[in-house]
């Protein structure tokens, strides 16, 4: 089943679909449990004897110290300190792991890995069309999703935060994994999907649109590189240091020097907020923002998502103009409201 088929499938099962993601009728959005078509977000596969090894020297978070069969965020940034892609890593092994990371951004994600990957005994691929992404979202997420995809039977228990469980469909060899406590990825072949979406709106699961996954991330100040935003910001820019996704201890990785230096000698000028605007438009990943008048950007747009009162979203901005209470707006002139984010933005993660 290729995406043109699995969109018609959905559309069968009540979906509208728009700019790539499905979107179902509003009143599943305060639905007990959520399921959610992931199409929007790609696979990267890293599989053979030297991809720990690989992946440590490359990425920002600490794959060493991680379980096996768990998962973290993580980094990956140019010589520069730029980073080039973002994503939740997930460990089945020491020889293998999974990226999840937005479709636009998983062709540039592997071209820059595949770079340094030539000396080492690891594959590296796109899932896309092999594999697809669900989601199960709401209250007490990791054990109701443990029970309808029968992960309990096991040894390991209930999905808990940060951990994954490979299982077994039809026959298949599938992943679920819980990334936050509201939310679960399920990874299943692309010829059992339709099978296994059929299974879970049998149990109290009710379809939900894409908006309502992007919901959870923005609230919880996670944030998304997009094709647009690749190389735009260090990892401190976008609190990544804050979320358990840049290890200070771990030694050299690419970037590593200036990722160190920033933290060291805290000079990063900006940083990642929650804010608001009014309007039903979304802005695109990257648009600069301004303050009034200004001819100069102040920061830049990381991710947004609709709600029922606007759009939230996350954005880079310049530290001494929060600190002023500056106003900040779009270039269509639509005013920032800023907001708390759900963790300390000035925690030092080196203390």
């Amino acid at each position: 089943m290729d995406q043109q088929q699995w969109q018609e499938y959905l559309i069968s099962q009540g979906a509208q679909w728009s700019e790539g993601a499905a979107s179902f009728p509003d009143n599943s959005a305060h639905a007990d449990l959520q399921l959610i078509d992931l199409s929007p977000l790609g696979a990267i596969s890293v599989s053979g004897p030297d991809s720990q090894k690989f992946l440590q020297g490359q990425l920002t978070c600490d794959l060493i110290n991680l379980p096996d069969e768990h998962l973290t965020l993580g980094g990956h940034c140019n010589p520069k300190g730029r980073m080039i892609s973002a994503f939740h890593i997930l460990k089945v092994s020491q020889s293998e792991f999974l990226l999840l990371l937005p479709r636009d951004l998983t062709p540039i994600a592997l071209a820059a890995l595949k770079k340094y990957a030539v000396f080492f005994k690891t594959e590296l691929k796109s899932l896309e069309g092999v594999f697809r992404w669900l989601g199960l979202c709401g209250h007490d997420a990791g054990t109701r999703a443990s029970h309808l995809l029968n992960l309990s039977h096991n040894s390991k228990g209930d999905l808990i935060p940060g951990q994954l469980i490979p299982f077994d469909h039809n026959g298949t060899r599938a992943i679920a994994g819980m990334l936050q406590e509201r939310m679960v990825a399920v990874l299943v072949a692309e010829e059992q999907a339709a099978d296994l979406w059929q299974q879970l709106t049998r149990t109290p699961a009710t379809p939900a649109s894409y908006n309502h996954w992007q919901q959870q991330w923005i609230a919880a100040g996670v944030p998304e590189l997009h094709a647009a935003t690749s190389e735009m910001f260090i990892p401190q820019m976008l609190n990544l240091h804050l979320l358990g996704a840049v290890s200070f201890k771990k030694g050299c990785y690419t970037g590593q020097e200036v990722v160190a230096r920033m933290q060291y000698l805290g000079a990063a000028k900006r940083r990642m907020y929650l804010a608001s605007v009014d309007g039903v438009e979304l802005p695109e990943p990257g648009v600069e923002i301004f303050t009034p008048n200004g001819s100069s950007s102040v920061g830049n747009l990381v991710s947004a998502c609709k709600t029922e009162n606007g759009i939230e979203l996350l954005a880079v901005l310049t530290k001494s103009k929060v600190v002023d209470n500056a106003l900040m707006q779009l270039q269509d002139g639509r005013q920032l409201s800023l907001y708390e984010l759900p963790y300390d933005a000035d925690a030092d993660p080196l203390a």
